[in-house]
Order: C-alpha cells, then structure tokens, then sequence
C-alpha cells in the first residue's frame, strides 16, 4: 500500500465535493464498447486504455484527461459511469479531505441533478429505504449543529454548519495544503492503561477487518497473543520518514484491539486498503471484500468491519455491488458513519445492508462530530476510547508541561466513529459465538423494537459501557 502524501493520487472536484483517482473511469462492462466509443471520439485512440475488475463485471478506463468531465459525456448518452471514488479512515476528527464540498453540487452542475429528476443519474444506491424518514429535524439543531439542506430530507446542514469545525479546521490558507496533500498531524494520543469494561468471548467469530493493516514494526506485545491472519503487516508510525506519527497510522491496530478488549477470541483478518494517510480507493476495495465474498463457506468473515468512508451524490456502485455480495452469502458489514457531522450519507455506511454507526460521548450524549440521520442504524461511545496502538514510537512533537503527545508505549487515546464501528463488532461477535447468525445478531441487537435509541442515530449498543447510560 503506497504511504506518504496522496497528492499523486488522490484529486477533488473544485469545491472538493468529489475524491477520486486521477484519470480513471467505472462503467459496468454492458457498456463498456458505448462508453469506449464516446471516449474515443472525445479523446482519441492513443489516450484511453482499461481493465477487467471483479471478474468482469466493472471495466475501469485509465489515461482519461479529465474523468469528471468525461464522466458527464457518457452519462448525458445515457452511459453510466462513475469515477474510481477515494474514500478515507474516520479517526477524530474533521475536516474530511473533500468536506468544503459536501452539501454543495454547484463545482460540477450535472452532480445538482442526483437529487433530482435527471434519469442518467437515477443510482440503486441512492434508494436506500433508510432515507425515506418522516422525520424532518435534526437532534443538533438545538446546539447549532445544524442548518441548511443537506440533500437527505433530514433537515441537517451541511459540514460548513458545525460551529465546532471553526476550530477544527485549518486557516484557510493551510485547508487546500491538507486537500491536496493529506498532510495532518494525527490525533491519536498516548494512553496509559487499558479501560476496566466486561468482556465475553468472541472465540471462533471470524471478522474482516478492511484498514490500515496490522503493526509490522514498533509492534505492541498484545497482538502475538491474538489470532492474527497475517500475524504482522505493513502498518508502520512513520511511512513518510518525517519523523511524526502519519495521520492515521495504527488505524488497523486500534481497531482490532478495541473488539479484543470487548470479545476475546476472535479470528481476525487483515486486509490494508488504507494508506497511513488514511486514502483507499473503491476499486481495491471492492475487489477485497468481493474475495471475502467468495471464500469457502468455514473461511468467510462473520462480520466486516470499514472504519471508513467518502461522499457521492451519484452513490457508489461498485462498492455497493461489492457489500450485496457479502450480504447475499449472510456477513453483516458494519461501517462508520463519519465525522462531519453532517447528515449527508456516507458510503459505504449508508448503503441499505450496511450496519451504520454514529459515536456518542462517554455521557451517552451525540458526540459533537458524529455524523446522524435516518440512514445511521446503530451508535455507541466513540469518544476517548483506549487501545492497542504502537510501542515505542517517539516522533518529533515537543513535549508540552512534562506531557510528550507522541510517545507511544502500546496504548492510545483516539476518538471517531472509526471506533464506535468495532465496539458494535465486537457486541455482534459476542452473540454469533453463543451460536446466533450474523443477521439474527443484528435483528436482536440493533432492529428490534423497544431498544434504546437516540433520534437520527439509531439504537445504542453496549449502554453499559457508557458512563452515565441515558435511554
């Protein structure tokens, strides 16, 4: 996995409300001699190559000059396509790489008709039934989280809304250096101890966990004693050289410790299709879990976890054909659903057969970043959570009153609903290991009636972890 900043290969539509590869184009291979045939005629012959994905049914288009340009062409021919969509780690917290967009669809005027009538933007994936809410306020608008329309019928405003990212984000100045670059410091902090919280077993639950990877080098003790498939990767603090922590470095390591301290005795895979910089693109994703799809029936995943996410207002097909794979074959996919706290859906957690989760704070309480809405099924404490991280790493931060932010010794402090994601994994696990299936676990937990639930964030999962549980 490339490491190091993403300017190569990661671009925004101006505004920034897109993220995808540079110079690639998606189209289902029905299509694939109409759409070679407009794009030749736009860009001749010399420019244009592609491939075969997922066994054939996807052709990516490479060496296209401008892909969101040409991506309107096909479609205005009634081809569809789609861009090779960039999605991103939600470790704590904004501004997501192309949040100056979200909200917006006036960089590129075709994108304003996917929330309306245009038939050439018509997306299976955009008829998620979680969207069809009769409810019309945001929970946050009390608390000036909220404001204009942010295209979901929730009433919720888009990212510029939060007053909080007034201070979360960078001066205007240093916003379009972290966009182009991905260049941030991490907000991953040293922790000392483990939290006290029960724990049930987990044993002989199998979970895919799509990420960062696993520590390969400053490598904390704990996961020797775990069952790793591959037992190391190529996670490391520093894959730029800089000598700081890359801003999602651990992301994988952090994940995996927070469903082990919950439910003992998982078999984990690991599967890196993140960057230390937090960037994956649809494609190799989509190819991961469509081999977890397939695997033999005794090596599939139980569950999936995808602490990650991105924008689209054209929805992301590929993806989604991806997540339908898994769900036919009956693993739950369980997905974070952002930090933005916006309403606007994130894919993949807002795809219908995802399992998408909001972060409360440690009072129960909406955390302030959290993304909400209809489409949000689950939530749970994704504020201050403590686990596996590095050991060893001391990077190049100046200790401040006595206290070094980067002197990691095996644990860390993080928040995001990157790990409210594998709390919820973690409460399913302990369920199919006393033999319930994967979807009865989610059925029990998350969809029956009379559970406690927060408006716009779905059922609270593990209340008793929450310091002051609120129903």
């Amino acid at each position: 996995m490339e490491s190091g900043p993403w300017q190569r290969r990661v671009e925004f539509t101006p505004g920034g409300y897109l993220a995808f590869r540079p110079g690639e184009l998606l189209v289902r291979s029905s299509v694939a001699e109409a759409a070679q045939t407009r794009l030749v005629d736009i860009y001749g012959d010399d420019s244009i190559d592609y491939e075969e994905l997922l066994g054939g049914a996807w052709i990516k288009f490479t060496g296209v000059p401008q892909p969101i340009e040409a991506l309107g062409e096909l479609r205005s021919v009634g081809v569809f396509a789609q861009p090779n969509h960039v999605l991103f780690a939600a470790g704590c917290c904004p501004p997501h790489p192309s949040q100056s967009g979200v909200g917006r669809v006036d960089a590129y005027p075709f994108l304003a008709s996917s929330f309306s009538a245009n038939p050439f933007l018509a997306s299976s994936v955009l008829a998620n039934p979680f969207l069809a809410s009769p409810f019309l306020a945001s929970p946050f608008l009390a608390s000036g989280l909220g404001g204009g329309c942010c295209g979901c019928g929730c009433g919720g405003g888009g990212l510029a809304a939060a007053p909080f990212l007034a201070s979360a984000n960078p001066s205007p100045a240093a916003a379009p250096w972290f966009q182009a670059t991905g260049r941030r410091r991490s907000t991953a902090v040293p922790a000392d101890a483990t939290e006290d919280g029960e724990a049930e077993s987990g044993d002989g639950v199998r979970i895919a966990i799509l990420d960062t990877g696993i520590a390969g080098v400053d490598r904390p003790a704990a996961l020797d004693n775990m069952n790793l498939k591959p037992a190391a990767g190529g996670d490391r603090p520093d894959g730029d050289g800089d000598n700081y922590l890359d801003p999602v470095a651990g992301h994988g390591t952090f994940i995996v410790g927070i469903i082990e301290q919950l439910a003992p005795g998982c078999d984990f895979e690991i599967v890196e299709v993140l960057s230390g910089y937090g960037d994956g693109e649809e494609v190799v994703i989509a190819e991961a879990l469509s081999r977890l799809a397939v695997a033999p029936e005794g090596q599939r995943p139980h569950l999936v976890n995808l602490s990650f996410g991105s924008y689209s207002p054209i929805g992301m097909e590929v993806l989604a054909d991806a997540v339908a794979a898994l769900h036919a074959v009956g693993i739950v996919v369980v997905a974070s659903a952002g930090n933005d706290a916006t309403c606007v859906p994130a894919y993949p957690a807002a795809l219908p057969e995802v399992v998408s989760v909001g972060a409360l704070d440690r009072d129960g309480r909406p955390a302030a970043y959290t993304n909400y809405g209809p489409w949000v099924r689950a939530c749970t404490r994704g504020t201050d959570v403590v686990s596996l991280f590095f050991d060893g790493f001391n990077g190049a931060e100046l200790p401040v009153d006595g206290v070094d932010a980067d002197d990691f010794r095996g644990l860390a402090r993080w928040s995001g609903t990157s790990f409210a994601a594998p709390r919820v994994v973690a409460a399913l696990a302990r369920r199919v290991h006393k033999g319930v299936s994967p979807r009865a676990a989610v059925d029990e937990l998350i969809d029956t009636k009379h559970l406690p639930r927060r408006r716009m964030l779905g059922t609270v999962v593990l209340p008793e972890e929450l310091d002051e549980p609120r129903g």
